[in-house]
């Protein structure tokens, strides 16, 4: 477990990009995302590394919400998806989790959710498609970022990831500012932790390089815009033709 970057955020105040765990099985994730992290100067984000799997994730790991990589379909049952229907499925019944995502994607987009999107379930809404099994690192929610409509390769696809992460940021600031309101029924959960994995880095393809840079560059440029509204309210051609040229730097990696 390496911690990268920490950040003193009151505990009074939701911050505008939560705590992130980044759950990597192989070094070769460590050392892609620790060299982006330099190369772009990743802000003042409180970001760990865990060289591990999600099986063998000690309880004493918390985090509010859980990043799935999915498919547009919401079928829950390969890659990291399918280490998620195993922790949070019952044993007796392996596509519990895949019908309570799939419910939730009908009501949201009639089932297909986009590519680049993000779609938030509530793993404690009353069940109508079975009973999910409590989970130790007290995860309440999974953000649902596909990244393919089936499993597949996505290199030609060369921004979906900057795009899932902006949209996952956004899915939980959105959240996060609903709950600080009081809106809705009251029973929503501020997040302010998270897990992911290195996505589209499995099926899809990707490079750890050109996942790393693109999370990297996702946060970065979201920070800038939370922690600066008049600014992204005019922004202009330059401020936005160099955020593309950075993103257009990571095509090749």
């Amino acid at each position: 477990m390496a911690n990268i970057t920490s950040s003193s955020t009151s505990e009074a105040t939701t911050p505008p990009i939560p705590s992130i765990h980044i759950l990597c099985m192989e070094e070769k994730f460590i050392t892609a995302w620790t060299t982006a992290a330099q190369t772009y100067n990743l802000p003042s984000i409180n970001v760990t590394l865990h060289h591990d799997r999600l099986a063998e994730l000690p309880s004493s790991v918390k985090f509010d919400a859980i990043v799935s990589p999915a498919n547009s379909f919401g079928r829950m049952d390969g890659g990291f998806d399918d280490a998620l229907s195993r922790a949070f499925s019952p044993k007796e019944d392996y596509y519990t989790l895949t019908r309570v995502v799939q419910e939730r994607l009908y009501a949201e987009w009639r089932g297909f959710a986009p590519p680049g999107s993000c779609t938030m379930v509530d793993l404690e809404t009353p069940p109508k498609r079975g009973a999910l099994k409590p989970n130790d690192w007290g995860c309440r929610y999974i953000a649902l970022c596909p990244t393919m409509k089936i499993p597949q390769n996505v290199l030609w696809d060369r921004e979906v990831v900057y795009e899932c992460i902006w949209a996952l940021l956004a899915s939980v600031g959105n959240h996060n500012r609903k709950v600080d309101r009081g809106d809705g029924n009251g029973k929503d959960a501020a997040i302010r932790s998270m897990l992911m994995t290195p996505i589209a880095t499995g099926y899809g393809r990707w490079s750890p390089e050109r996942w790393a840079a693109q999370t990297v560059l996702a946060m970065k440029h979201y920070a800038e815009a939370a922690e600066n509204e008049e600014k992204w309210h005019a922004l202009g051609p330059f401020k936005a033709v160099a955020h593309s040229e950075e993103l257009d730097q990571t095509y090749k990696l």
